[in-house]
């Protein structure tokens, strides 16, 4: 039996709702009017509201992942809203990983929904990386003056520099360039990677994580041909790459590439998976459940987010 999903063209764009007692269906309904050229759209959601995005919204097909809202309150987090974001998820990731889908956008998601649908998964990142049978994969924030890409993400500041080894910044600088040349049409990447001491440790007064470590990695990136500049003071670099000297930086945790990034760009940045076959991206920001339904939740990163998704199916 042939159903609708295999039939959706490959350059169709997919969009989960994330959770439905949060902002995600509202701003969904924002972008789809604000980005016209994303269509062919998919929407994945409960079935109620997929159904009426659909129908607003030409060139989009609804497909339903659950069935009503029976206990999803709107503007706090349940078990049900959770299994209605887990759900439309797993959907939408296993059409992006069967060639379904050109590119994948994903809603905003509590992510006490991953742990109460029973997977261990961090996030949304880590799970379509695992459903499209990816093991190298990196997070990149991009805005429209800056993208960063992350060699660790969330932990504790006592455990970022044994957590930063060669192969990770490496992969990190990798990735990027490999993203960058293959969806954004970017010749040859430019590639600056941040030290991870004050001053890239200043010689070594600071530490020697950028001897033994970092310089090292963008040694290798070197011999493989990248464009690829550090260990770089962080304090510095961020300047420089807003000026446009890099297409992207790498930062060593997150704090510290954040930080720059959302004082730019707090609005507008968005959340890039790199190393999958397609592109999956994300709003850099959660379900706000405070904002449900008030009409004051920014849709700048969602709306970022679709048009991002249609430059590079």
């Amino acid at each position: 039996m042939t159903t609708d999903a295999d039939k959706a063209p490959a350059s169709t764009i997919g969009i989960t709702l994330g959770d439905p007692a949060g902002v995600g269906p509202d701003l969904v309904d924002i972008a789809l009017a604000r980005v016209p050229e994303a269509r062919p759209v998919r929407l994945y959601g409960p079935d109620g509201l997929v159904e009426r995005l659909a129908r607003v919204h030409p060139g989009c097909v609804a497909v339903p992942t659950s069935s009503g809202l029976d206990g999803v309150v709107s503007g706090r987090y349940t078990a049900a809203s959770g299994r209605a974001s887990f759900l439309a998820l797993q959907a939408a990731a296993a059409d992006l990983a069967d060639s379904r889908l050109g590119a994948l956008v994903t809603g905003p998601i509590d992510k006490h929904s991953l742990s109460d649908a029973g997977v261990s998964h961090a996030g949304q990142t880590e799970f379509v990386a695992e459903a499209c049978g990816v093991r190298r994969f990196a997070m990149m924030l991009a805005g429209p003056r800056l993208r960063v890409v992350l060699v660790t993400t969330h932990l504790a500041l006592r455990d970022v520099p044994a957590a930063i080894t060669q192969d990770a910044v490496f992969d990190a600088a990798w990735l990027a360039a490999d993203h960058l040349s293959r969806f954004e049409a970017v010749a040859a990447p430019r590639i600056g990677v941040l030290g991870l001491n004050p001053h890239a440790s200043d010689g070594g007064r600071f530490g020697d994580e950028e001897a033994l470590v970092i310089a090292p990695a963008v040694a290798r990136l070197r011999e493989a041909g990248i464009d690829a500049s550090g260990p770089l003071p962080a304090d510095t670099a961020f300047h420089r790459a807003v000026e446009g000297a890099f297409d992207a930086v790498v930062a060593m945790y997150h704090d510290q590439g954040l930080g720059p990034l959302k004082l730019l760009h707090f609005t507008s940045a968005i959340n890039v998976t790199l190393g999958l076959p397609r592109p999956r991206c994300a709003p850099d920001h959660g379900p706000a459940f405070d904002l449900a339904g008030t009409g004051r939740a920014d849709p700048g990163s969602l709306v970022e987010a679709l048009r991002f998704a249609a430059r590079c199916r």
